[in-house]
């Protein structure tokens, strides 16, 4: 499948909210460095980050799909007729840069009886391993992207919740 931007039309084909133009010149305003590859590695990463996307935040998402039969993505929506929000495209790239050095979506760690690995630690000298497992699997296994998630925010129902700013 070819790397397909939305442009606000309602795609069917689109598998990516922003290109790598975008992201280009968004971190190249930031003075980020470590948005590196070639333009193939962009486009994957922007694609896994519009995965991420519409994956955690399907149904969270203020209005309703511009054209609910038709467009590939979440984007276009009632409340932003024929665009893609400015603030979603850099959560886009946000997302999209962590997703150049690893996976956004990790499958949690399990052992043999499916419980998952709530805490781990490990000290060196003398040697020590502790692991703590969940034994109801209630855990919220999807890592929080500040920079990115914060982005979203005016885009959501209930905008912000979850989200507790300390200094």
């Amino acid at each position: 499948m070819a790397f397909v931007a939305e442009d606000g039309t309602g795609r069917n084909d689109a598998n990516a909210y922003t290109d790598d133009g975008y992201a280009d010149a968004y971190f190249g305003d930031r003075g980020i460095t470590a948005w590196t590859g070639d333009v193939n590695v962009k486009q994957q990463a922007l694609i896994r980050a519009t995965d991420f996307i519409d994956t955690v935040y399907r149904g969270r998402f203020r209005g309703q799909k511009q054209f609910p039969l038709v467009q590939a993505l979440e984007f276009p929506r009632t409340p932003w007729p024929g665009t893609v929000p400015v603030l979603l495209k850099k959560a886009t790239c946000e997302y999209a840069l962590r997703a150049l050095t690893g996976e956004l979506l990790p499958d949690p760690e399990t052992d043999p009886s499916g419980a998952r690995l709530v805490r781990r630690r490990e000290k060196v000298g003398p040697l020590e391993d502790e692991w703590e497992w969940s034994e109801t699997g209630a855990l919220e296994i999807i890592k929080r992207y500040p920079a990115a998630d914060l982005l979203l925010k005016d885009l959501l129902n209930g905008a912000g919740k979850g989200y507790v700013i300390r200094n």
